[in-house]
């Protein structure tokens, strides 16, 4: 579990560097583009993002108007809706990847009975609904019910994620982009800070087990 956190803070910390500093939007967040560092030194990073071949050089322009870029269980809800891609929908697919891990526990696809199975069926629209319901305060709880007994602890973390992409205007939650420089810091901010308070309840909670006995 700190391994996972600490791969998809380093990953998110390298898609901000590759966006505010290298002007690239990476385009296709996914599980299989995120991958761990074994052995990463001291203050190295634990996960690096891979495959650019969807990037967008943000000094080029927009890409062809209305094309869907991604990995499907990824997508945010913007791009299944044929929005122009942002940094914030790469954002929300850090989040779908967090969800579709930890509730896939190992495996390549989440149980049957997940919802997040939805995400991956019907049309571009449909998922996009799906996704929509799941993220509001009413039906997220059940996404967060799937989680294994192991991974309580990471609820907070997805539970912070979501109120930071998925605010509330006119009593629905906001699924748009605000690109000034100072929304897009707060909002990389609020996420690795979330991670950041997880990864010290880790090790905190780490140090404080009592050593197994091997006898």
């Amino acid at each position: 579990m700190l391994e996972l956190l600490q791969v998809l803070r380093d990953a998110i910390k390298a898609h901000r560097s590759l966006f505010q500093d290298a002007q690239i939007l990476h385009q296709d967040v996914s599980a299989q583009n995120i991958i761990i560092v074994d052995s990463p030194g001291q203050q190295g990073s634990r996960g690096i993002m891979i495959d650019l071949d969807v990037a967008q050089n943000l000094a080029e322009g927009p890409r062809t108007p209305g094309e869907v870029t991604g990995t499907r269980p990824f997508m945010s809800i913007g791009i299944l809706r044929r929005r122009r891609h942002t940094y914030r929908h790469d954002l929300e697919s850090f989040l779908y990847v967090l969800l579709w891990t930890v509730i896939s526990n190992g495996a390549q696809n989440p149980p049957r009975t997940s919802a997040l199975r939805q995400w991956n069926q019907g049309t571009w629209d449909e998922s996009a609904m799906r996704k929509t319901q799941d993220m509001t305060d009413t039906n997220f709880g059940r996404i967060l019910a799937e989680f294994n007994p192991e991974h309580q602890l990471l609820k907070p973390v997805a539970e912070n994620m979501r109120q930071l992409l998925f605010p509330i205007k006119d009593e629905a939650i906001w699924t748009g982009t605000d690109s000034s420089p100072k929304a897009v810091n707060e909002l990389y901010d609020g996420i690795i800070d979330a991670f950041e308070v997880a990864i010290s309840q880790q090790k905190i909670l780490k140090i404080s087990m009592p050593p197994t006995d091997t006898c």
